[in-house]
Formats: C-alpha cells, structure tokens, sequence
C-alpha cells in the first residue's frame, strides 16, 4: 500500500498507462484533495472511479489537520494532504514536484517518483526494456516535465 500525490495518476491516465501502478503496488491511497485534483476531467474521473470499484484506489483522508495546514503554507492543498497522510500512516509517497519531493523527504517520508517506479519495474524483470521504451516515448509526447536524462536512466 502506497500514497500518491495525483502527478503520476493524472501522467499514466492521459497517456492510457495507468496499469503501471497496479504492477508496482496491490493499493493506492489518495486523499480527497488528490481526488478532485485528478478527477478535474471526465474521463479521468471516470477512470479513477473504476479503479476505486475495483479495490485498487481508496479515498482516504488525514486526521491532523493542523500539520496540512502548516504544510500548505509551503505547498498545494494536494501535496500537502499526501505528504500528511503518509507521516500519519508511515507509507511511502509516489509525488513528483520537486519542491514536494525535498519538502517530504525532509518531512522523513519514503517518496518515490515515476521515473524510480518505472526503474523499478525493469530492474525487476516486471516490464521488458521495450515496454519501458515506449512508456518513455509517451511520457516524452505528453506535458510531464523531465529530463532526458533522468529518462534515460530508467533503462541502465
């Protein structure tokens, strides 16, 4: 079980990836905030909703709300859920934006980000160099912002 921050969910659902986190983890907790975050377009509701049917998603939210506030102060409503709900529940945290990743890391949250999930899943024998190849070039045609290096490092 796992906490994602919506960047990864919103990237897998615009590129018709999303099976990628079902290889990675059996769960996936979101908050509310990341719920409407990702749920914004109909189809990417639609899809969000058949994953929460089919016991993949669950909607969760924190308890603590005076630590989301002072964390809002520094991040979005949806990072700050995210990285509050996985301190409370001592998960790692699937989040990409760079000031949310040091800002959880420093937090002492476990993060891992698409780019180490799609490292993962080839390291492990779990998804074929083709595979992964091609996950790139969709992630490179859609607006998910990274370098080609750090791209690149997914296959070594």
């Amino acid at each position: 079980m796992i906490v994602s921050d919506a960047t990864a969910l919103i990237t897998l659902i615009n590129i018709d990836e999303f099976q990628v986190l079902s290889l990675f983890a059996e769960q996936l907790i979101v908050t509310p905030e990341v719920y409407a975050e990702v749920t914004q377009q109909a189809h990417a509701k639609k899809y969000m909703d058949t994953q929460k049917e089919n016991g993949f998603i669950f909607i969760q939210s924190y308890v603590d709300s005076s630590r989301f506030d002072a964390f809002c102060y520094l991040l979005d409503a949806g990072e700050s859920a995210s990285i509050t709900l996985a301190l409370e529940k001592n998960l790692p945290l699937i989040i990409d934006e760079k000031k949310g990743r040091k800002f959880a890391q420093a937090q002492g949250v476990e993060i891992i980000g698409l780019v180490g999930i799609l490292r993962y899943l080839y390291v492990e024998d779990v998804l074929t160099k083709e595979e992964i190849q091609d996950i790139i070039q969709k992630l490179n045609a859609s607006d998910f912002r990274i370098s080609p290096a750090l791209l690149a490092l997914v296959l070594k």
